[in-house]
């Protein structure tokens, strides 16, 4: 090959070479330079700025070759920060000038601190979790701060916590209504969030939140992050159809169903009242306390005792309820199987009496592996004051060798197979069961003369028998359920912090 060829060939190379500098960014690098500067904060506005400091032209008139190594730049263990908040101003070009507007003022985000930010704001009765310097997460309450350290109670016990080791955390919320609060967070529950404002202290409830972005030591957790672990807290089930697990309402807390209506007061105790007995005159208080309760972060084990006490209570349902148990003085057949009205063959002075139920439960949850949703099971025994006080019966006595106990043995289960739909099951031996069917339930709770209370002699007994069924959360506060016994459709609204 000639000289003259030599040169031709070096000539087309470094012709080819300045033509491929000239040719604008491709789309897929534009789209990756976005990308990345997002994740390090910057705003579209800041970008362009940056790109005109570095390479005297904003971001869509860059070249192939300067945007590859704008990437390379991002992806460094250094990459570019976003500027201090600033009014910018249009750069003077350097090269491939372009006649440009100036942009907007504009605020950008703050720039990530070399060290973290360690909390300014902090008092007694701050409930939240609180992030630690070394890496630990704490949920808990401020009990008090003395000598620069901070008592914070938590499920695991008292702890005491340097001020220098707790981050500062702040929060930027935009609500639906596009009202915009920014400023330390105070307070963090299941349904509100607390921010101090520079005007006072604002109280936000989740449900209006639109956006949120966090900053924990001025570290950002941007929205799609924190919507991972937002409304996570379900709703707690505090019985399982008919029977009761371990975990109260939350306190400040009130719920009606088809059967009841209760209140939380505190994270231990809630009251129950069935409140069709108390429409009919048969006044009755339900107390619930929890007396255990562990919790590790994936699972929950709690123990609870309840006592549900009538004033004045028809005797006749009860009577009903064990009427196999009944033996005719003549006959020797069960009043069950003679069948008649229950209230004819008991005592005039035992038609209304004082009458309870008590009962022990033990109930445990716990996350699922794949982490959506949780698993629970409970297990409880019932009794109730015949088991010391039977009432006297005209024409009949009770079968003392077979009925000496009155009894119920549940065990239930709880699985969540959606966001929004649970599974519910449960087994039991009660020596006092009757199965009925959905016509003969819907006219004992509707049709008779006591309605909104079971208490009808109708149905077959079975000692041992088992349910399952659907429970639906429609919103946040009311659900609905179906299965296949008694009381076949439940419904609950519960109504947050009265």
């Amino acid at each position: 090959m000639n000289r003259n060829a030599l040169y031709l060939i070096a000539v087309a190379l470094l012709l080819t070479s300045l033509v491929s500098a000239q040719e604008p960014a491709l789309q897929g690098q534009i789209s990756a330079i976005k990308t990345l500067a997002t994740e390090e904060g910057f705003t579209i506005q800041a970008l362009n700025t940056e790109t005109r400091r570095i390479y005297g032209v904003p971001l869509e008139l860059l070249s192939r070759p300067d945007a590859a190594d704008l990437i390379r730049r991002f992806q460094s263990d250094n990459p570019p920060q976003p500027p201090a908040a600033r009014v910018t101003r249009a750069a003077p070009p350097t090269k491939a000038p372009v006649p440009q507007p100036a942009p907007p003022v504009e605020q950008t985000l703050p720039k990530i601190p070399d060290k973290p930010v360690l909390a300014a704001n902090l008092e007694a009765g701050m409930s939240k979790r609180f992030h630690l310097v070394d890496g630990n997460i704490l949920q808990g309450t401020i009990i008090k701060i003395e000598d620069d350290i901070c008592e914070i109670e938590t499920i695991d016990g008292i702890l005491n916590v340097p001020t220098s080791a707790i981050l500062e955390e702040t929060a930027t919320i935009v609500k639906k209504d596009d009202t915009r609060y920014v400023g330390p967070v105070l307070r963090d529950s299941p349904e509100e969030i607390v921010i101090r404002s520079s005007y006072g202290d604002v109280v936000i409830s989740k449900r209006d939140i639109k956006e949120m972005d966090r900053y924990h030591g001025g570290r950002r957790v941007p929205w799609a992050e924190e919507k991972k672990t937002f409304f996570a807290g379900e709703a707690v089930l505090t019985d399982i159809f008919m029977d009761p697990t371990a975990f109260p309402l939350t306190p400040n807390t009130f719920y009606i169903s088809g059967l009841s209506l209760g209140y939380g007061f505190t994270e231990r105790f809630m009251i129950r009242s069935s409140f069709g007995s108390d429409f009919l005159g048969d006044l009755n208080v339900h107390p619930i306390l929890r007396f255990y309760h562990r919790q590790t972060g994936t699972s929950e084990v709690a123990a609870a005792v309840g006592f549900h006490m009538f004033n004045h209570h028809p005797m006749e349902s009860v009577v009903a309820k064990y009427a196999k148990y009944a033996i005719n003085d003549t006959s020797g057949k069960t009043f069950a199987i003679v069948g008649g009205n229950a209230s004819d063959i008991i005592h005039v002075d035992d038609k209304k009496n004082f009458y309870w139920e008590a009962y022990f439960v033990l109930s445990s949850r716990r996350s699922m592996p794949t982490g959506r949703g949780k698993v629970g099971w409970h297990v409880g025994f019932k009794t109730n004051s015949l088991i010391l006080d039977m009432p006297t019966l005209n024409g009949y006595k009770w079968d003392e060798d077979n009925f000496k106990i009155p009894y119920r043995l549940w065990a239930a289960f709880e699985y969540d197979l959606s966001k929004r739909l649970k599974l519910e099951a449960e087994m039991w031996a009660d020596n006092g069961h009757r199965f009925r069917t959905f016509a003969q339930a819907l006219d004992d709770y509707i049709q008779d003369d006591t309605p909104f209370v079971f208490d009808s002699v109708s149905g077959d007994y079975r000692d041992v028998d088992f349910d399952f069924g659907f429970l639906y959360a429609v919103s946040e506060s009311f659900r609905v359920g179906i299965h296949f016994q008694e009381p076949y459709l439940v419904f609950y609204w519960e109504f947050f912090e009265l």
